[in-house]
């Protein structure tokens, strides 16, 4: 569990955090025991956490409903307004023999708090969820995740889930300062079951109504409803039988969910792969080697993060943005797309491309607003110093802000018309205060602009 009891530090937000390669499980004969029983990981208070080749098992309703894993920010003692959850990626982890899987809400109910925003449950194998994993008087409800209470950019992507719940993803109203709408919705890719409902809105009732009610443009598309009515939902999703379903996995009974060759789901994602997990990617993960601990000069204030050349950048100086940090999603940066959509320089999932700007080389392109990027920076000296931001937009630019060691020192950042995405101009933010030492710069994407990116970015400078 992160957060649980306010911090005594003003503003503090555990962060950075890696879970790798875990086992996290109870022991089922506690369930006829005087246990308290509630989840297996708990977040409260948590930003920019990865939870990456873990097998997560084995949780009962009991104290609570048996949710495998919860993000609901807690403001516990009323006294850390400032409490959120936000920048999570959940990927490449079997979660199996549980109750249910994802507890995630908006805002704590019952004090102030923060918004939760850019979860990410992806390529994860989510097997026996199912409500015989509840005890005399908690029933378990079976589903994979309730959502509620406003969060904002939730993705569902490559997931095999396997639940006998009467719904799978339950979506409701709740507490919200913001109000009840679940912005930037989007489910693809999966193979789920329908059951009974299927997705499901609490009072409003299953599929598109749910969605319009409080998902509004809401992606749900190339995900298989087995069992499912195609009226009900979007149109781009599948709906077979569970017979059919079932069938298309190589040992169902046995627990094996590889795709059979013949299956129709096979290289019919939105991004030309199968849908489900890939299980070359969650096997990799769950039998990668031991990351070895970073050392003072090699590594970020923020753990799990390196620099891209393998030495802090010298600062004053200048960094070329497609430079940042190894480390890895939600670590050394958060991107909402899948895929480098530029096919250049990196293969992970920020997007760059050639740059026609004085120089050449490379830039950073099709940038959404919560996404960022890690840097790490050694700065020679203690002052005062001018940051230059190398920009680019055809139309009206967003926003940006940078931060150093998780505070921010600039404001919002513009970025202008500048008449064209390779019409390059620099702006600049002053007075920008820095020590001497190893740093972590964070460059974060507030806000798009009317040509519905913030702007394409080059390099920034200190001098």
């Amino acid at each position: 569990m992160f957060g649980g009891s306010d911090p005594a530090i003003a503003n503090l937000v555990p962060s950075d955090i890696t879970m790798r390669k875990n086992l996290i499980t109870k022991k089922t004969a506690w369930m006829s025991q005087s246990w308290t029983v509630k989840n297996l990981v708990e977040l409260k208070n948590a930003q920019r956490v990865l939870m990456e080749g873990n097998t997560i098992e084995y949780n009962w309703a009991a104290g609570q409903q048996g949710y495998a894993i919860v993000m609901v920010p807690r403001n516990q003692s009323k006294t850390a307004p400032w409490s959120v959850i936000r920048d999570v990626v959940v990927q490449n982890n079997i979660i199996r023999h549980v109750a249910a899987a994802f507890n995630i809400c908006g805002y704590d109910n019952l004090a102030p708090s923060q918004q939760t925003e850019n979860i990410t449950i992806r390529n994860n194998e989510l097997s026996d969820v199912n409500t015989r994993w509840g005890t005399l008087n908690n029933p378990a409800p079976g589903r994979m995740a309730i959502i509620g209470g406003g969060p904002k950019n939730i993705t569902i992507d490559h997931n095999t889930v396997d639940n006998n719940g009467s719904s799978t993803i339950f979506i409701y109203g709740g507490y919200s300062l913001t109000g009840t709408s679940i912005l930037g919705f989007e489910t693809t890719n999966n193979l789920l079951r329908v059951n009974t409902y299927g997705i499901f809105g609490d009072s409003k009732g299953e599929g598109t109504v749910a969605l319009t009610a409080y998902c509004p443009n809401a992606v749900v598309v190339r995900n298989t409803f087995a069992g499912g009515a195609a009226k009900k939902y979007p149109t781009g999703n599948d709906f077979p039988t569970i017979a059919a379903w079932q069938g298309d996995f190589v040992n169902y009974a046995g627990g094996d969910y590889h795709l059979k060759p013949t299956s129709l789901s096979k290289g019919s994602g939105t991004d030309g792969k199968d849908l489900g997990v890939d299980f070359t990617a969650l096997t990799a993960a769950l039998n990668a080697p031991p990351t070895a601990l970073p050392d003072a000069m090699s590594s970020s204030p923020d753990l799990g993060t390196k620099p891209y050349s393998g030495t802090p950048a010298a600062l004053p100086g200048r960094v070329e943005f497609e430079n940042y940090d190894k480390g890895g999603s939600a670590v050394a940066y958060y991107d909402t797309t899948n895929g480098n959509s530029g096919n250049v320089y990196r293969s992970d999932n920020v997007d760059i491309q050639a740059t026609t700007d004085a120089g050449g080389g490379y830039n950073l392109a099709w940038v959404k607003a919560s996404e960022w990027l890690h840097y790490t920076v050694a700065v020679t000296a203690t002052g005062s110093y001018a940051l230059d931001v190398r920009v680019a937009s055809n139309g009206a630019g967003g926003t940006f802000h940078v931060e150093v060691d998780g505070v921010a020192r600039t404001g919002a950042m513009t970025v202008p018309n500048t008449g064209g995405w390779q019409s390059w101009r620099t702006i600049t933010a002053s007075g920008v205060s820095l020590t001497s030492g190893i740093h972590v710069v964070r460059v974060v994407m507030d806000s798009v602009g009317a040509t519905g990116s913030v702007g394409n970015f080059n390099w920034f400078a200190v001098r």
